[in-house]
């Protein structure tokens, strides 16, 4: 899916490019000269949980496999910039995220392979702050490139579950999350707002593992989040 999306962006730059090789009157020619601007930002995203399996787990023979399985979503939510000039701006936006990120284990029980699939869905209020670097303006498109952070909150976590210590239990990750990111894309200013389009991956700094002596815990040393986020903004 990843591809695809990294395509998707290349093909829509290339007829950016294309499409404005020829000079054309400009849309909004006065939008530079506005320091701060307000939009809207709508993501599709692809979440998962990067696993560290510990080094010295006693039953790790018995644990065959441990794959995260992506799932995809969407986010949502007002955003602004300000500019500090034509080319760097910082960005800010307030996103409610939807986030569904699943695990699935192989363990050998009895000489018998059984798997297994833990679901972790979560529901972030998502606070992205980006350094945007834009290219200038070739007619109505500019390009651009992304470099950041963000911090979240787990409004659904799981952390206060019950622990069945059996294979029903849960796969518990902590409510609070931070993360870096880059991405890049592109912009174009079209009659009445700017549009853009972006490719930007996220990665979490912090262990959101919540460690425990279940079947799905124990092996785990931590937990970080990945998310690849193709944004659509819409400002004015």
């Amino acid at each position: 899916m990843v591809k695809k999306l990294i395509i998707l962006i290349f093909f829509l730059s290339l007829f950016a490019s294309v499409a404005n090789s020829q000079n054309k009157p400009l849309n909004l020619p006065n939008f530079a000269k506005s320091r701060y601007h307000w939009g809207f930002w709508l993501g599709y995203t692809q979440s998962s949980l990067i696993p560290n399996k510990k080094a010295d787990f006693d039953f790790s023979d018995s644990l065959v496999s441990l794959t995260p399985v992506s799932v995809g979503s969407f986010a949502v939510g007002p955003m602004g910039s300000i500019s500090f000039n034509e080319n760097i701006k910082l960005r800010l936006a307030i996103l409610l995220s939807f986030q569904d990120r699943n695990m699935e284990y192989v363990f050998i029980q009895n000489g018998v392979r059984e798997s297994y699939m833990r679901e972790v869905r979560s529901v972030y209020t998502e606070f992205p702050l980006q350094l945007k670097v834009v290219t200038n303006r070739v007619n109505n498109v500019a390009f651009y490139g992304t470099v950041g952070g963000k911090y979240g909150v787990d409004w659904s976590s799981n952390i206060n579950v019950k622990e069945q210590f059996d294979y029903k239990d849960v796969l518990k990750i902590k409510r609070s999350n931070v993360a870096y990111s880059v991405g890049g894309g592109v912009d174009f200013f079209l009659q009445y707002f700017k549009f853009g389009i972006d490719l930007r991956l996220d990665i979490g700094i912090n262990n959101v593992l919540v460690p425990n002596k279940t079947y799905f815990s124990s092996p785990l040393e931590k937990l970080r989040t990945q998310m690849w986020q193709l944004s659509f903004t819409f400002e004015g």
